[in-house]
């Protein structure tokens, strides 16, 4: 969650272009080829939360519940759209709604197939994702190491160089307790916060998203972040300005 602004956008498309099988694999290898023309193939809006749109819907609903291996909190089929909601709770406290994100995909009847056309983000994200933070310079910063970013079949993994992004914008500790909360676990030794949300509804989903934070010797900026949802595992070092994500397989 709270990972460098300009680079939050990429490190989740970054997942969709990892060495994927079959045609689900061809279709993120078209996604991550789109970034190459962002205008022509995305649009992203800032209203009452953000909404990322494609232009030229790709990636099917399948595809979606596979990337996330699990089951959204709702589904709503009407004509030619369908919606996938996403509520995900905070896990090690009592229920407070107070505290939920909400994700909308929404998905139009292209070819007899639902296909992703827009996400919208929670209103709660919008300290993270406003046009202040994620201005025209970011999102082509952003969409040009897409475009460059190779990809391996073999090595199920990618790597990305954000030497070129600005790091000024990271939340300081105080802001991530102010904006999240108490961790689930705190290590006053490692320096490090833990948090995990799980997918309202699936209390016993395995693939619950964890996140650490690990800050620098002042205890006060973000060092080192690590994230794991679902197959991916994401790892960003905010000092030599390196991120990682990597697919794991079920069971792997």
């Amino acid at each position: 969650m709270s990972i460098d602004r300009k680079a939050a956008l990429t490190a989740v498309i970054a997942s969709l272009a990892l060495g994927l099988s079959g045609c689900l694999f061809n279709r993120a290898a078209e996604v991550k080829n789109q970034f190459c023309d962002f205008d022509s193939n995305f649009n992203l809006e800032f209203a009452q939360s953000a909404e990322f749109q494609f232009h030229h819907p790709v990636m099917l609903d399948k595809d979606i519940l596979w990337l996330t291996a699990s089951d959204p909190t709702e589904i709503l089929v009407s004509g030619n759209k369908k919606q996938m909601v996403f509520i995900m709770e905070k896990s090690g406290t009592a229920p407070d709604l107070s505290t939920d994100i909400r994700v909308e995909l929404e998905f139009d009847r292209l070819d007899e197939q639902f296909r992703l056309a827009r996400i919208r983000f929670d209103p709660k994200l919008n300290a993270m994702m406003n046009p202040d933070v994620i201005d025209r310079e970011a999102i082509e910063a952003g969409s040009r190491m897409m475009c460059d970013t190779g990809y391996s079949l073999r090595s199920k993994e990618v790597e990305l160089d954000l030497s070129g992004q600005s790091f000024d914008e990271l939340p300081s500790r105080q802001e991530i307790l102010e904006l999240l909360g108490p961790p689930l676990e705190h290590d006053p030794v490692g320096g490090s916060f833990s948090y995990e949300y799980r997918l309202k509804g699936s209390e016993d989903d395995p693939f619950n998203t964890r996140f650490t934070v690990w800050f620098d010797d002042s205890g006060e900026r973000l060092a080192r972040m690590e994230s794991r949802y679902s197959h991916f595992h994401t790892s960003t070092d905010f000092l030599n300005k390196k991120m990682r994500v990597q697919l794991k397989m079920l069971g792997g």
